[in-house]
C-alpha cells in the first residue's frame, strides 16, 4: 500500500541495506524494505514460503517427545536458535507414491491421474496475496520434475537456473519498449472483454456460464498488466548477481564439508538468497521451491539407511538442509518491517519431505512425513506428532485460514490442523 507523504519515515540507503546482504540488484526504489500493510493488518501474514526437500528425510532421528517442551534431535540442531520460530509437524502421510514426491504441495486423490491435480497451495495463495506484486508466484526447481506449482490442472513452468531466476526478479529492462508492449496488450484485452460483453446476451445459460470463466482469466490478465505498469513506474539500483554462499565446517564430519562445498548445494543457497531478497523488496508474495539432486550420492545414501554408515550420512544430509533452512528462516528474523515486526511474522514458510528415510519403510517411505512451520505469528516453539492418518493437508489449510483466505477444504485434506 501506498503512504501519504506524511506518513513517510526517515528514508532508507539502499546500497548499504543491499551491501549488508552482500549483493546488488535492480530493485524498486522503494521507500524502506518493501510495502507494508497499513492499521490492524499491519503485522498480519501476507507472504508464503514452500519447500520441499526431494529425495527425502531420515524420520528415523525425528524427535520422540512433543509439545513445548520437546528435546529436538541432532538433524534439527541448525534450527535450535529458531526454536520459538517454527512448529515441528511430524508422521504425518503421504497417500501417494515415490514418484509423487514432488506433489508436495498439491496432494490430490490420485496423481496418476492430472486432471484430479487442481491448484497447488503456493497457486491458491497466490490468487488471495500475489497480485499485489510484480510476480504473483515464483516457482523454482533444481531438477526437471513432473510439475512442482498446479494451476487449474496444469503445471505451472518452473525455473531451474539461478541465472534465469536472478534476471526474472531483477533484471534489467526497456522501459520504453515494455511500456509499448503493455499498451498493446491493454488494447487486445479491452477488445476481447468487449466482445466478451457484447455476446453475453445473445447466448445460452451454459455458454454464459463458459463466458464468466473466460472473464475470470481476462480479469487475472488485466491484474498482470497492472503489476507490469506499476514496477515500470518505479525507479531501480542496479547490482551484480550475488556471491557464493560459505558456511562454516569447523567440527563437523568429512561428509558433512562435502556436502557444504559441494556446488549443487551451494547453488540452492543462492537460490534462497534471491528468494529472500525478493520477498525482502516485495517483488514476489509466494514462492514454492522444489530441490532434488544426487549430490554427494544422496539418493544412493537413502538406500543405505539400513547400515549404521548410511543411516549416518542421511542425517547429515539432513543436518545440510537444515543449515540452509536456518539460514533462509534469519534472514526473514534479522529484516525488521514498518510495522515494528519482522519479515519472518509476515512470512508463512512450510517446509516439507515428501519421502520418509527409515530403517522401517526403506529409502522412499510414506511414514512420518515431516512440515516445519516457521514465521507468519503462529504460536511456535512446539513438537506436534500427528496420527499416522492425516496427511499435510491438513497443514497447508491452517496455513492457508491464517493468510486470510475463506476456505474450509484444500485437497484431500480432513479438516483444519491445530498449529
Amino acid at each position: 500500500m501506498r503512504r501519504s507523504e506524511k506518513q513517510k519515515g526517515a528514508p532508507v540507503n539502499r546500497r548499504d541495506v543491499l551491501k549488508s546482504a552482500g549483493c546488488f540488484l535492480m530493485l524498486p526504489a522503494l521507500e524502506s524494505f518493501g510495502q507494508e500493510p497499513e492499521g490492524n493488518d499491519a503485522v498480519k501474514a501476507n507472504r508464503l514460503f514452500c519447500m520441499n526437500i526431494g529425495n527425502g528425510m531420515c524420520s528415523d532421528n525425528f524427535p520422540t517427545s512433543t509439545g513445548k517442551d520437546y528435546q529436538s534431535s541432532s538433524t534439527f540442531k541448525p534450527l535450535e536458535s529458531l526454536k520459538d520460530d517454527f512448529t515441528l509437524c511430524t508422521n504425518l502421510r503421504n497417500y501417494g507414491s515415490h514418484e509423487s514426491t514432488m506433489y508436495a504441495f498439491a496432494e490430490y486423490a490420485d496423481h496418476a491421474n492430472p486432471q484430479l491435480i487442481k491448484d497447488s497451495l503456493d497457486e491458491v495463495a497466490a490468487a488471495h496475496i500475489g497480485n499485489d506484486t510484480r510476480i504473483r508466484n515464483l516457482v523454482v526447481e533444481q531438477r526437471n520434475s513432473y510439475g512442482i506449482s498446479w494451476k487449474g490442472g496444469l503445471p505451472v513452468s518452473p525455473i531451474s537456473d539461478v541465472q534465469i531466476l536472478f534476471q526474472t526478479i531483477f533484471g534489467k529492462v526497456d522501459k520504453t519498449k515494455r511500456s509499448e508492449l503493455l499498451t498493446l496488450k491493454k488494447s487486445m484485452l479491452d477488445a476481447s472483454i468487449a466482445d466478451a460483453k457484447s455476446m453475453m446476451n445473445k447466448v445460452s445459460q451454459e455458454d454464459r456460464a463458459k463466458l464468466d470463466e473466460y472473464f475470470s482469466s481476462l480479469r487475472e490478465s488485466e491484474k498482470s498488466i497492472q503489476r507490469s505498469e506499476r514496477w515500470l513506474s518505479q525507479e531501480h539500483v542496479e547490482v551484480p548477481f550475488p556471491g557464493n554462499v560459505k558456511f562454516k565446517t569447523d567440527g563437523l564430519s568429512e561428509y558433512s564439508k562435502k556436502i557444504l562445498v559441494c556446488p549443487h548445494f551451494n547453488q540452492r543457497s543462492t537460490y534462497l538468497d534471491l528468494l529472500f531478497l525478493a520477498y525482502k523488496f516485495d517483488v514476489t508474495r509466494v514462492a514454492n521451491v522444489y530441490s532434488e539432486w544426487n549430490w554427494l550420492g544422496h539418493h544412493t545414501d537413502s538406500h543405505q539407511v539400513a547400515t549404521e554408515e548410511g543411516l549416518l550420512k542421511n542425517i547429515e544430509a539432513d543436518q545440510g538442509y537444515m543449515m540452509q533452512t536456518a539460514r533462509f528462516l534469519e534472514k526473514l528474523k534479522s529484516t525488521k518491517t514498518k510495522a515494528g515486526a519482522t519479515l519472518l511474522d509476515q512470512t508463512v514458510c512450510m517446509v516439507t519431505s515428501s519421502l520418509s528415510i527409515s530403517k522401517e519403510e526403506g529409502p522412499h517411505g510414506m511414514k512420518n512425513n515431516p512440515v516445519i512451520v516457521a514465521g507468519g505469528g503462529f504460536e511456535h516453539g512446539k513438537h506436534i506428532k500427528f496420527n499416522g492418518t492425516d496427511n499435510r493437508n491438513n497443514v497447508y489449510l491452517a496455513a492457508l485460514q491464517h493468510l486470510g483466505l475463506e476456505v474450509e477444504h484444500f485437497a484431500t485434506s480432513s479438516g483444519c490442523a491445530k498449529i
